[in-house]
C-alpha cells in the first residue's frame, strides 16, 4: 500500500492490527490521500524517547530513556530505561535519585563540572583518601571541590569504567576507586548512610553496576566520606 503527503511516499507495510491502530490517527491530505504519522508505526511504544526536544510531558523528562539506556547492548524496554527491569535493590537515595537524569542532562551537568575544575580542585582530588577524608572534616570552608550532587554522578558514571577524566586529562593520579568514593559520598544526602544497596543501585542506574565485594568496599570508603563531610559541613 503507498499513500503520498505532499510528493513523499510512504510504502507502509501493515498487519491487520497494526492498520487498526493506525487509523486513529490517520489525516486527510488533498486530494482523497491518507497520511499516517510515521512516528506511530505499529508497535512503537509512544512513551518512547519522546522528550528529546524538550517536549512530552513530565513522564519523558523524568523516566525516558535515562543514562547510558542502551548500555550492555540492552536496547529500549517499551520506552523505559533499561535499569527499570534490573530489579535494583530497594533504598532511599534522598538526593542520589538525580542518577535518574535523562542522558542529555548528565552529559551537561559532566560538561560543567570540568569547566568548574581549578587548580585548587585538582589538588584536593590529587590526594589519598585518608588526606582527603582530614580535609573534609577539618578544612570544609577552606578547601576547593565539586560539590553538585548531579555533577559528582556525572563525574562517577564517568570513572565507572575504570578511569576517570581526572587522571586521563588533569594529571591526578588519585587510584580511581578513591575518585569513585569521594564523588558518591560528596553526591549523597548527608542524613542518608551509603550502604552496598545503595552502591548497587546507583550505579545500575548510572549504567554501569557495581555490585558484590566491590559494592561492599565503595560503601564502606563513599561511607567515610558522607561522614568527613558531616564533620567538616556541620
Amino acid at each position: 500500500m503507498r499513500t503520498t503527503f505532499r510528493n513523499t511516499t510512504f510504502k507502509l507495510a501493515l498487519s491487520a492490527s497494526a492498520l487498526a491502530l493506525a487509523v486513529g490517527m490517520v489525516g486527510l491530505a488533498g486530494g482523497g490521500d491518507v497520511f499516517v504519522a510515521p512516528a506511530q508505526a505499529a508497535g512503537e511504544n509512544a512513551g518512547g524517547n519522546v522528550n528529546a526536544g524538550g517536549s512530552g510531558g513530565p513522564q519523558g523528562d523524568i523516566d525516558g530513556r535515562g543514562p547510558q539506556a542502551d548500555a550492555g547492548g540492552g536496547g529500549s524496554t517499551g520506552g523505559q530505561p533499561v535499569w527499570s527491569d534490573e530489579g535494583i535493590p530497594e533504598v532511599e537515595l534522598g538526593r542520589l535519585s538525580v542518577a535518574r537524569s535523562p542522558d542529555r542532562v548528565i552529559e551537561m551537568a559532566y560538561d560543567e563540572a570540568l569547566v568548574t575544575l581549578s587548580s585548587d580542585m585538582l589538588d584536593f582530588y590529587n590526594q589519598s583518601l585518608s588526606e582527603i577524608l582530614d580535609d573534609l572534616a577539618n578544612e570544609w570552608d577552606t578547601i576547593s571541590l565539586i560539590d553538585s550532587p548531579l555533577q559528582n554522578l556525572a563525574l562517577m558514571q564517568d570513572a565507572l569504567d575504570g578511569s576517570s577524566v581526572l587522571a586521563e586529562n588533569y594529571g591526578v593520579t588519585t587510584d580511581n576507586d578513591t575518585l569513585l568514593a569521594v564523588f558518591l559520598g560528596v553526591a549523597s544526602d548527608k542524613e542518608l548512610p551509603i550502604s552496598a544497596d545503595t552502591v548497587i543501585a546507583v550505579t545500575t542506574i548510572l549504567g554501569t553496576p557495581v555490585t558484590g565485594e566491590d559494592a561492599e568496599a565503595l560503601a564502606e570508603a563513599a561511607e567515610d566520606v558522607r561522614e568527613a563531610v558531616v564533620l567538616g559541613h556541620g
